[in-house]
């Protein structure tokens, strides 16, 4: 019954009946796993158990308890004799045994108010308990479950012991040495797996690694999984055992009592609260540091200095005025602040170098949107006259980010090159003629320039 096993809790009953003659226990187990399966049959099946038994014990206080019960929360449409016979069983019983308990629950009823009585423990916390005092006693794994077997075949009507008998058995499997310190002792083992499960959530933005790292949690996760099925498979083999009509009791020494099971205590419940509290507060706090981790960028402040490896920073020139307009239009409404200098001799037509970018929150910058930028560029090189050379990928220096380079020329003109950086905070290209040095000369004056113009905290003073 308090497993739940109505239907074997019936077949007992009967066979009970059948072999040992009239009982009032018997009797009223035979009509509560009917009245428990709330159906109207097993009702009326119910009814006839009390009945029959109370023509054998008359003035059996659980029987009419029951019976009263039944009678009392009987529908009075579908079944008005049924419910009629509600208040007399609850004057019987004031009769019987003024202020007992099962008259006062029925007084309860009767008033129609909802009685709870204590919940019945859980399989598997009546399962665990068990187990967890069989190994404390005996010790070895083995010899308990051998021990626990031998004494549940000795009664064989005993569904606890079975239960017993086969989740020891389970338990001293080789290669359960975990699950066995997780029956013995829960408490301990539970901490040592939150507290695994925090280190790993807080230890992801501390270290700053990857979020799919989060996913070891389940580590601290698949023992209790795998001593749960071995649990519910040893509940299901011990339900399905085959049945012994008769069977002598088996005396096993130092076997110990099997106690009742005590109800979950106020301490169990509040390290439950603490555990999923911490569990959650360490899964929130990781998601909103990874977050802000994510969000943040470095805040640039730009000046670039008046000169740059011997060229002079020129003012409005027609190819400052064409890029700062297009880069404003660009730009518009993303609350970057663009930037564009130019820097070369007056008396030459073209500029040495020219840098262009914007500063601002480019937080989901990443090397394959630098990728794109540049594929973009070079894509667009390839629909005029220019044709593009050799694009490769350098060090972005202390600034850190990504850089890539592209080198192109028109027809019968020198090589220009165009390395690109972007960062969380920062995205910009350097243009620079070839100068013969080779390609890592390109990055390297990139590299500079973007170290001269861009400034964390107060700008330089390029007097």
């Amino acid at each position: 019954m308090l497993a739940g096993q109505f239907a074997q809790a019936r077949r007992t009953a009967t066979e009970a009946l059948k072999t040992d003659g009239p009982s009032a226990g018997n009797f009223l187990v035979l009509g509560q796993a009917h009245a428990a399966e709330d159906d109207d049959d097993h009702d009326d099946r119910a009814e006839a158990a009390y009945q029959e038994g109370l023509e054998a014990f008359p003035d059996d206080l659980d029987l009419l308890a029951a019976y009263a019960e039944l009678c009392l929360r009987s529908d009075y449409l579908d079944r008005p004799a049924r419910h009629r016979r509600g208040p007399e069983l609850t004057e019987r019983l004031r009769e019987l045994a003024p202020g007992s308990n099962q008259a006062v629950r029925i007084e309860q009823i009767a008033a129609g108010r909802a009685v709870k009585g204590p919940r019945p423990p859980s399989p598997v916390r009546t399962q665990t308990h068990d187990a967890r005092l069989v190994l404390a006693a005996v010790g070895d794994p083995a010899s308990a479950a051998a021990r626990a077997r031998a004494y549940a075949q000795g009664r064989p009507g005993d569904d606890r012991l079975a239960t017993l008998a086969e989740t020891l058995t389970a338990l001293a499997g080789l290669g359960r040495v975990p699950l066995r310190w997780m029956v013995r002792f829960p408490l301990h083992t539970l901490l040592i797996r939150v507290a695994l499960c925090i280190v790993v959530l807080l230890a992801v933005p501390a270290l700053q690694w990857n979020s799919w790292v989060r996913m070891l949690v389940i580590v601290a996760v698949i023992p209790a999984a795998l001593l749960q099925a071995l649990l519910r498979r040893a509940r299901h083999r011990a339900d399905t055992r085959p049945s012994v009509a008769h069977a002598e009791p088996v005396g096993v020494p130092d076997f110990p009592v099997l106690p009742p099971v005590p109800a979950s205590s106020r301490r169990e419940t509040a390290m439950a609260g603490l555990v999923l509290a911490a569990v959650l507060s360490a899964l929130v706090g990781s998601g909103i540091w990874s977050y802000h981790q994510y969000a943040a960028y470095p805040r640039y402040t730009v000046a670039a200095p008046d000169r740059l490896r011997g060229y002079e920073r020129l003012e409005n020139t027609p190819v400052q005025l064409l890029v700062e307009g297009a880069m404003s239009e660009t730009m518009a409404g993303s609350g970057a602040k663009s930037f564009t200098y130019v820097y070369g001799k007056k008396e030459e037509q073209l500029p040495a170098i020219t840098v262009i970018g914007s500063v601002g929150d480019f937080h989901d910058m990443t090397p394959d949107a630098l990728g794109a930028i540049q594929d973009g560029l070079q894509l667009g090189l390839s629909s005029t006259d220019l044709t593009t050379g050799k694009a490769w990928s350098a060090d972005p220096g202390r600034l850190g980010g990504t850089m890539r380079c592209l080198s192109y020329q028109a027809m019968g003109s020198q090589q220009v090159n165009a390395c690109t950086w972007g960062d969380k905070g920062s995205v910009g290209t350097v243009l620079s003629p070839g100068s013969g040095r080779g390609l890592e000369a390109a990055a390297d004056l990139a590299r500079a320039v973007r170290e001269a113009v861009l400034h964390q905290g107060t700008p330089a003073n390029f007097a």
